[in-house]
C-alpha cells in the first residue's frame, strides 16, 4: 500500500461527525490523563536515577569505606550489633571487544580454551524447522550464513582470573580489565 492509498483508506475510516460528540469535558479528561502519564514517566526516571545513586553509595561503602576503616582498626572480621562484618578480597574482570581476540588467544595458549564458549546461530523463517537441525556447512551450501560468537561468561572469567592470581600465574591485568580489592560482607549472626 503506497502513501496515497493509506491516506485514502484512513480518510474513509474517519467519521467527521464524531468530532461533534467530543465534549470539552472529554478533552479536559484526556489532557489530565496525558499530564498524569508524563508525570509518572518522569517519576519513574527520577526513581531509577535515585536507585542508581543508592547502589553507587552502597558499593562505595562496602568496597572502600568499611575496608579502609577496618584496616585502620587492624581487623578483618568484627561483630556489629547482630551482624558479622568480614573483609574478603574480590576480583572483577572483563574482556573488551577490542581485546577479545588477544585475550582468547592467551587463554588458549595456556591450555584453558575450554572456558571459551562458542555459539553458532542461524536465523530461519517460519516453516524451516527441518533445516534448523542441519550442519553449518550444509547451511552455507544452501546460501545461509550462520552467525558465530565466542565469549567467556563473566562469572567463569572472574573465577578463572581469581584462580590464576591466587596461584601466582601470569596474567595481563589490562588485557582482561582486572580490578581487585577488598569488600565488606555483612551477614546476620
Amino acid at each position: 500500500m503506497n502513501d496515497y492509498d493509506l491516506f485514502t483508506h484512513i480518510e474513509q475510516k474517519i467519521d467527521a461527525s464524531k468530532f461533534d460528540e467530543v465534549s470539552t469535558e472529554g478533552v479536559s479528561d484526556l489532557s489530565t490523563l496525558v499530564r498524569r502519564k508524563l508525570q509518572i514517566d518522569k517519576d519513574i526516571e527520577d526513581a531509577e536515577q535515585h536507585l542508581k545513586n543508592l547502589k553507587f553509595q552502597a558499593t562505595k561503602i562496602s568496597t572502600e569505606d568499611i575496608p579502609a576503616l577496618m584496616q585502620k582498626m587492624g581487623a578483618n572480621k568484627l561483630g556489629v550489633d547482630d551482624h558479622e562484618v568480614k573483609i574478603v578480597p574480590f576480583v572483577h574482570a572483563r574482556i573488551s571487544e577490542e581485546n577479545k581476540d588477544k585475550a582468547h588467544g592467551f587463554i588458549r595458549s595456556v591450555g584453558e580454551g575450554d572456558i571459551i564458549k562458542n555459539e553458532v546461530t542461524v536465523n530461519f523463517s517460519a516453516g524451516q524447522d527441518n533445516e534448523a537441525g542441519a550442519f553449518v556447512d550444509e547451511l552455507r551450501s544452501q546460501g545461509k550464513d550462520p552467525n558465530q560468537k565466542t565469549y567467556v561468561h563473566h562469572s567463569k572469567l572472574k573465577a578463572w582470573v581469581k584462580d590464576r592470581i591466587s596461584k601466582g600465574e601470569s596474567i595481563d591485568m589490562d588485557l582482561f580489565s582486572v580490578f581487585t580489592g577488598n569488600e565488606a560482607k555483612i551477614t546476620r549472626k
